[in-house]
């Protein structure tokens, strides 16, 4: 049996972290014993903790729980002094839970956090850097910070080959020291959940395009409403749907006043994050994935699990993960080309069909796992 530890900051509703509940829920407990450290899981409005749904049998360590009203106090501590110094602190809690352990494998899970804790506190025979964006693009990657501990790591793992080519073009040192694990889906259990009732009442007047992204910057949801606004100048009527966690509170204001200033109160819809958005896309016309820059988007792999055509902007994951025309649609990243694709799709039923029709019988389980089992292995 192999002893397995997952470092990460938090665990709420994200593309990276969906990915790993589904890898956690994929493994053998009789092959793999899995330790799954959380810095930060600290109560936050309108985001969805994955916790309560991870594997009885995954031994979980949540660093802050016991800090109670304190914990906001020293998470916000920890990110200035990371600012200044480039080093990261650590709750005492995740120190006591790695101590005396060896592991034959360690994670640290993320590029948005640094990787010091796994190199110089956890006591494993390989450890690896978990990298789930374009490091080449990502306006919050620190390459310092980053790459800061590569003596210690073994290997760099991407979640496309595109962003892995990318990184390695930028940093040569990475040569020969990469590897990539795709994000894997939960392809049963998505489908069974996109069987179940809304709870509010789903537009059928007009088509639906649904966007599931938490309202951060790289999402890009201000495009998305000024393509709306070139479509309803042409007189192409849809409603918007969009379902994610809104707690950036500058990224949500802009939204409101773009909505606003263009008149599109009752056709952009905002809706919560939610920890079930499979019952949206399957009613959905077409998914729209529009991001600045996606390694692997976790959301095109679900709505094609769904068979439901998406239309997604030509970044790194996108152009891996689509087939432009046959399993889904490509475009470029400004207002006007996003707003002449969806137009092409909404308007083509027969294309949708098509695109429908080659999704059949796709699935994500087999192809990850032998690729973490193959990394395991040392091949």
């Amino acid at each position: 049996m192999k002893k397995l530890l997952f470092v990460i900051n938090q665990f709420y509703k994200g593309g990276a972290e969906t990915a790993l509940l589904n890898l956690f829920h994929a493994l053998s407990p009789q092959e793999y014993e899995v330790d799954f450290l959380l810095f930060d899981q600290i109560d936050q409005p309108n985001a969805v903790s994955l916790t309560p749904l991870l594997p009885s049998w995954v031994n979980v360590c949540n660093a802050a729980q016991a800090e109670g009203r304190f914990a906001i106090v020293k998470k916000v501590a920890f990110k200035v002094w990371q600012k200044l110094t480039r080093r990261q602190m650590y709750r005492a809690a995740a120190y006591r839970f790695v101590k005396g352990k060896h592991y034959d494998a360690a994670f640290s899970y993320g590029e948005w956090m640094s990787p010091e804790f796994v190199a110089k506190k956890v006591d494993a025979a390989q450890k690896y850097v978990w990298i789930h964006a374009d490091v080449d693009k990502a306006p919050y990657v620190d390459p310092q910070i980053l790459f800061g501990f590569d003596p210690y790591y073994q290997k760099y793992l991407f979640v496309s080959r595109q962003s892995m080519e990318s990184a390695a073009r930028r940093f040569p040192f990475l040569k020969g020291r990469t590897a990539v694990v795709h994000n894997m889906c939960a392809d049963e259990g998505i489908r069974e959940q996109a069987q179940e009732p809304l709870e509010q009442s789903w537009p059928t007047d007009r088509p639906v395009v649904l966007t599931v992204a938490n309202f951060r910057p790289e999402k890009n949801h201000l495009r998305q409403v000024e393509a709306m606004k070139i479509l309803r100048d042409r007189g192409v009527e849809f409603t918007w749907v969009n379902v994610g966690c809104s707690a950036d509170f500058l990224v949500r204001q802009k939204l409101d006043q773009a909505i606003q200033k263009y008149g599109l109160e009752t056709s952009f819809l905002r809706l919560p994050a939610d920890p079930n958005p499979y019952k949206y896309m399957k009613r959905a016309d077409l998914v729209a994935v529009l991001s600045d820059f996606e390694a692997w988007s976790l959301v095109i792999t679900e709505a094609k699990l769904l068979g439901v055509p998406v239309l997604a902007t030509r970044t790194s994951g996108a152009m891996e993960q689509i087939v432009n025309g046959e399993t889904g649609v490509l475009c470029d990243f400004d207002a006007q080309a996003i707003a002449d694709a969806l137009e092409q799709l909404l308007k083509d039923e027969k294309m949708r069909s098509e695109i429908h029709r080659n999704l059949q019988g796709f699935s994500t389980r087999q192809t990850t796992l032998m690729e973490l089992e193959q990394l395991l292995k040392g091949e």
